[in-house]
């Protein structure tokens, strides 16, 4: 009887291992599970906000494309203005004169006096 005694004892202790072998790798398991549902809900936020920098960066090449092309337009618009102003004022006598210095502080926005100051200097 002692020797079914130890056999029993012995399958208990087999069974018991063998259940908390079981049981460590079932919740081994369940974490990893855990881990790769937390892994893929990350990696899809990650890929809305690579869809979405893309996006970003889409929108930004076309507008910085535009931009570059409007201030070409505006290069090549000045230019041919320019052009424009010399052919019309090659042969004009009056163009060739420099113009008072008055004035020309008036074309760049630098002349001192108020308004009320060049109108009393103009009336008599």
């Amino acid at each position: 009887m002692k020797p079914l005694l130890i056999l029993g004892a012995a399958s208990i202790v087999l069974v018991s291992v063998l259940c908390a072998v079981v049981n460590y790798y079932h919740d081994k398991s369940e974490r990893l599970v855990s881990e790769v549902k937390q892994q893929e809900k990350t990696l899809a936020q990650q890929s809305g906000l690579i869809t979405t920098l893309r996006a970003d960066d889409a929108r930004n090449r076309a507008m910085m494309a535009e931009q570059q092309r409007r201030e070409q337009q505006l290069r090549q618009q000045g230019e041919t203005y320019q052009r424009k102003y010399q052919d019309a004022i090659k042969n004009d006598e009056c163009a060739r004169r420099t113009a008072p210095g008055a004035v020309l502080d008036l074309l760049r926005g630098t002349d001192t006096t108020t308004a009320a100051g060049a109108a009393r200097a103009v009336s008599p």
